[in-house]
């Protein structure tokens, strides 16, 4: 498929943190941060040093255990000490002071216990804190001791101390922090999302400095559900797009597929009708090719006897190459070693490349490439893949010396040419690639790859009449094609253009129709959702990001679902939260309304 431009990976991609609130607009409400830490040290003048201090210091701490109390001499303090200097402050006699005197006593021990954290003397901080609660509950002496415990690694009594002070003052924006801290290191990343959230909203949505600590934890809450809920999941294939581009982008083959021409149940038989379903380049008819595929490669696993070894390295080969579009890499390569083993051929070193090139391996691609070429320097499923690893990794000059070797070799692959346009572009010759796309318009006029990838072009140059215009076409063409092609995606960039213009109505109506289209449309159905949630319409954005974790290919492409899904159940908390809910509402109403 044809290299992404700066449109799709736009559409594609949405800042889970914005999802989180919630903000009635398109591009969402922009977060314009300031340095959080530094204002939280201003406003909690009462409270200990700043937890940025002691996150840095606090793998050492951890493993440190407290000092041995010090000796305090009892000078000026209003409450009763013992021959060692400690208080004796207990609940009866406590009961017996005035307020007055319950708030001296209390802010005594406050100062002494903030002595002996300085001093990282964390136990006995902890017993001069919890004397003064005795005396006062007050949020700050809930704070400090907190801290302490924080010090220690005592992550489930910070997180005690800390709903403590927050159920006094929930906007106490040291403690929301602490305790977000403390539910990360426990693992309970939805509340320390909850806390990071609702310390966006008390600081009016004007700080980024704990945005790296959202995104950091959404991250791993992703993976964890992504590992407990969805790594069991049945391999199945991508949507029929998917497939048609992969499957496209190589030459026809040079097989006899008249299917009389082999015996009933037999390898060759399976093999023959798969490729001829191939060939209907239909959702149904690519099932039935995988099907039909396994069912040929479990008999020649079992006898290859008078089989033309050529047939039987295809089977295998087809067998690898769906597997890999499964996501199954390592059973993809089993595969792709057994054909490779029987009758080697360039297309099988070319899949074997890109399966590399998918898991990162660059150097092992380049490898196959090169055993590919020495097999058949002329072959042109060489020269298109190894153009698009050259892309890839940003070397454009050798990418467009392969694709232009893919064009001379097989004339007939649109995506030769698409890519060559799309690479002038990329080297910022406007001129060029206008007059790539319309050569490849005057070879191809039934295609709807090249006006949507040349309507994507003109969206980054900003021309969003020009563009919609070559989205329609694409899609009216997609539309009287009794192939699959491109399926939903020039509906999907119809409706960027729609969102982007404000028409959110409009924009709804053709995802939804994308959706139809292609029931296995992941991108369809990650644009949808985040459309809802600028609609405010939470319910429907979770259910539909649903469907997208459940329709991903694999876990990194799984992973942005997720985070949008969860990112969408905590905007639902958020708003279930009676408080939260009314400060977001000032803020939002406070926000001057867009021109």
């Amino acid at each position: 498929m044809p290299a992404e431009t700066s449109f799709v990976v736009q559409h594609k991609l949405a800042l889970a943190v914005t999802a989180v609130v919630g903000i009635g607009s398109i591009a969402g409400l922009v977060y314009h941060y300031k340095q959080l830490q530094n204002q939280i040290e201003s406003n909690d003048k009462d409270d200990t040093s700043s937890d940025a201090k002691k996150s840095k210091k606090k793998k050492t701490r951890k493993s440190k255990k407290s000092k041995k109390k010090k000796t305090v001499e009892p000078k000026n303090v209003p409450y009763p000490v013992n021959e060692k200097g400690d208080p004796e402050v207990t609940e009866e006699v406590v009961k017996k002071l005035s307020a007055a005197e319950k708030d001296k006593w209390a802010s005594a021990l406050k100062e002494k216990g903030n002595e002996y954290f300085k001093g990282e003397e964390y136990s006995a901080a902890i017993d001069f804190y919890s004397k003064a609660l005795i005396c006062k509950e007050d949020p700050v002496y809930f704070s400090n001791r907190s801290a302490c415990y924080s010090a220690l690694g005592d992550n489930e009594n910070t997180i005690l101390d800390t709903t403590r002070a927050l159920k006094i003052n929930p906007g106490y924006t040291k403690c929301l922090l602490r305790r977000a801290r403390a539910y990360e290191n426990q693992e309970k990343y939805p509340e320390a999302m909850f806390d990071l959230t609702a310390l966006t909203i008390y600081g009016g949505m004007n700080d980024v400095s704990n945005e790296s600590m959202l995104e950091r934890i959404l991250k791993k809450h992703s993976a964890k559900i992504n590992k407990e809920k969805y790594s069991n999941l049945p391999k199945v294939l991508p949507s029929a797009s998917s497939l048609s581009s992969f499957f496209g982008a190589f030459s026809a083959e040079d097989i006899d597929l008249d299917v009389s021409h082999y015996a009933e149940g037999s390898g060759e038989r399976f093999l023959v009708d798969a490729l001829n379903e191939m060939k209907l380049d239909t959702e149904e008819s690519y099932k039935k090719a995988d099907v039909l595929i396994n069912q040929s490669v479990s008999i020649f696993d079992k006898s290859t006897e008078g089989v033309d070894k050529k047939i039987i390295a295809l089977a295998y080969e087809y067998a690898g190459a769906f597997t890999f579009l499964k996501a199954d890499a390592d059973k993809s390569l089993e595969y792709m070693e057994k054909a490779l083993e029987t009758s080697p051929r360039p297309r099988t070193y070319v899949i074997m490349g890109l399966i590399k090139a998918d898991k990162g391996d660059y150097v092992g691609a380049d490898t196959e490439f090169g055993k590919g070429i020495k097999l058949n320097p002329e072959d042109p499923d060489i020269y298109y893949h190894y153009g698009q690893i050259f892309y890839l990794v940003g070397d454009l000059t050798k990418g467009e010396a392969n694709f232009e070797k893919a064009k001379k070799y097989n004339p007939h692959n649109v995506y030769s040419y698409i890519q060559l346009a799309c690479l002038a572009y990329r080297k910022g010759d406007s001129s060029k690639c206008d007059k790539l796309f319309k050569e490849a318009k005057s070879k191809f006029p039934t295609s709807p790859e090249v006006p949507n990838y040349y309507g994507e072009i003109l969206f980054d140059r900003q021309d969003f009449d020009g563009a919609l215009k070559q989205f329609e076409i694409a899609a009216r063409l997609q539309e009287v094609h009794n192939t699959f092609n491109i399926g939903a995606l020039p509906l999907i960039n119809v409706s960027g253009i729609y969102q982007k213009k404000g028409d959110i109505e409009q924009c709804v109506k053709v995802l939804k129709k994308a959706c139809d289209l292609d029931p296995k449309s992941e991108v369809a159905r990650l644009n949808l959702g985040q459309i809802y949630l600028s609609q405010q319409k939470v319910d429907e954005a979770i259910k539909i990001f649903e469907e997208a974790c459940l329709l991903a290919r694999s876990a990194d492409d799984r992973a942005q679902a997720i985070s949008l899904m969860e990112a969408s159940k905590m905007q639902q908390k958020i708003r279930q939260d009676p408080v939260l809910s009314k400060k977001v509402q000032e803020i939002l109403s406070s926000i001057p309304p867009q021109v």
